[in-house]
């Protein structure tokens, strides 16, 4: 309900509310208003609390909403560790054993200490 038709519905309310005291008491007439606005109040109560729900709805998918944009921002740091985890080892295996060819360029493993190396290089656990 919006903001004009809640304030048209107060206005009846109030004006009915005014008009009980002008009526006698225990007639059909009286009757009748007090069921009216019992009636306007119920439909007031009904529309506050439809209003309520809406706004707890709209507040949880909100949240929801927010939740998946982390749920994914999560998703992709994870990805890109995972991926660090595979590139930096084969990035320092490849620059080494560059230059340990480098160094050895005559083909013969001369230096121990890339003979060494080289048995270490592969990416695998032991």
């Amino acid at each position: 309900m919006d903001k004009n038709s809640r304030e048209m519905l107060e206005e009846v309310i109030n004006t009915q509310l005014n008009s009980l005291s002008a009526l006698q008491t225990g007639s059909k007439e009286k009757t009748a208003a007090i069921n009216e606005v019992a009636v306007l109040y119920r439909l007031k109560i009904d529309e506050t609390k439809n209003e309520m729900e809406f706004d707890e709805k709209h507040a949880r998918r909100a949240a929801e909403w927010n939740q998946s944009n982390d749920m994914e921002k999560e998703r992709y740091f994870k990805l890109g560790i995972v991926a660090a985890e595979i590139m930096i080892p084969l990035i320092f295996y490849a620059y080494w054993m560059h230059r340990g060819f480098k160094f050895e360029q005559e083909g013969t493993y001369t230096s121990t200490t890339f003979r060494g190396l080289f048995n270490r290089f592969r990416p695998t656990k032991k």
